[in-house]
């Protein structure tokens, strides 16, 4: 795979750093609290993946994530996924 996961190793790790800080500091709605937590759980879940070698392939039918877009939602699980976003990029 040419995406560079050391890059997106680190950038995770940071996220993760700030949305944990947020949240331990009480700087976000209770509104907003569960998003924040589903996204904390995505992105120990592309961490895990990362450090086991499955980082970049799809959890239903195992087929290789595009590059492009890894590097970009790094948290991404299946080629469905890829779909949905592909739908917010595509020009009118």
């Amino acid at each position: 795979m040419d995406i560079n996961t050391n890059k997106i190793y680190s950038e995770l790790r940071k996220t993760k750093q700030e949305l944990l800080q947020r949240i331990n500091e009480n700087k976000c709605s209770p509104l907003v609290k569960p998003y924040i937590l589903g996204e904390l759980k995505d992105i120990e879940d592309a961490l895990d993946k990362l450090e086991t070698g499955t980082f970049g392939t799809c959890e239903i039918s195992g087929e290789l994530l595009p590059p492009d877009l890894l590097e970009i939602v790094p948290t991404l699980k299946s080629i469905d996924d890829c779909k949905t976003i592909g739908y917010f990029f595509r020009k009118a």
